[in-house]
């Protein structure tokens, strides 16, 4: 890293507050940056984003309906800006567990609250560049992964993503925000949010099951049906076509079991076939993994079922 690795960093500042945006492009010179935009808006902060890119962005937040969550997420939606991977921190002098929490849920790398020393920015910072948070992505998130590194441990839940701050400090452009790493990336994290709405449907329909001889199932199970039903819509916005006749009419069989247990009152096997669907979907819809190995586990979970799953089988498989 050179003496002054952060000299030809670009920042985006936003603080609708010019003095306390004062105050944080003082303390970003102390760390090293100087090539700095400020801006007084959030229409300022897109039409920045839209017009060039950045390699920091630091937002400040002044309460969860002033757009700065809604900026975040679109631009990690690829809405707002070309680089839906930016490093952003969000800083606030309100540092309630509510507004806390929602923000960060928008899918900021890091959060501050004011006032911050020197070093609480600098170190946000460095984190960024040598420690930053794989990402990933289910049916409600898109952001940093914010469990430990023991918790991740071997999870492939969780993909490497574009760092242009790091890409820009260690002078390894092939690790900034290009269209082919960009492009790397959301295909990873669409297999990611698939593996994670699959395996929130099992573990549905696996409460359901085991409930099944729960006097109190009948005032729950609709609202657990209903959430299975959403979030099979869910797994299929994200299948591609080459996909529909894999993991769709496995997603199908699933979602066309949970509408007709909504109609009628279900027995032990009717929640038994929904439980091993959805098994077998969570099952396909894995990362990487061996076909052959894949197919003898989704044999294995849908055995019992009635034949004409076994053609369900083939077409995860092929």
């Amino acid at each position: 890293m050179e003496k002054e690795p952060f000299a030809n960093s670009t920042v985006l500042l936003f603080d609708t507050k010019l003095y306390v945006r004062k105050q944080t492009r003082s303390i970003l010179n102390i760390v090293g940056f100087w090539k700095i935009e400020e801006c007084e808006s959030v229409d300022d902060v897109r039409l920045a984003l839209s017009s060039r890119r950045f390699d920091l962005a630091i937002f400040a937040v002044l309460d969860r309906d002033d757009g700065v969550s809604g900026l975040v997420s679109d631009v990690r939606r690829f809405r707002c800006g070309d680089d839906p991977f930016l490093p952003i921190i969000l800083s606030s002098w309100d540092a309630r567990l509510g507004l806390v929490r929602s923000i960060i849920d928008a899918g900021a790398d890091d959060f501050l609250a004011h006032p911050f020393s020197t070093t609480d920015l600098a170190d946000r910072i460095y984190a960024i560049v040598s420690n930053r948070k794989p990402f990933i992505v289910s049916e409600e998130y898109f952001g940093p992964d914010r469990r430990t590194a023991d918790a991740r441990g071997n999870d492939a839940g969780s993909v490497e993503v574009p760092n242009a701050l790091q890409a820009r400090v260690e002078g390894r452009p092939e690790l900034g925000p290009s269209s082919d790493f960009i492009e790397s990336s959301l295909s990873q994290l669409r297999l990611v949010k698939m593996r994670n709405i699959a395996r929130r449907i099992w573990a549905m329909a696996d409460v359901l099951y085991k409930a099944h001889n729960d006097p109190s199932l009948p005032d729950w199970i609709e609202r657990d049906l209903l959430q299975i039903l959403k979030s099979g819509r869910k797994l299929h916005e994200s299948i591609q076509p080459r996909e529909v006749e894999q993991l769709g009419s496995l997603c199908d069989t699933v979602m066309q079991t949970a509408n007709r247990l909504r109609t009628e009152t279900p027995s032990e096997k009717d929640l038994e076939l929904l439980e091993r669907s959805a098994l077998a979907l969570r099952v396909a819809s894995q990362l990487g993994g061996d076909s052959a190995d894949a197919a003898n586990e989704i044999s294995s979970a849908l055995a019992g079922i009635r034949g004409k799953h076994n053609e369900l089988i083939k077409s995860v498989i092929g």
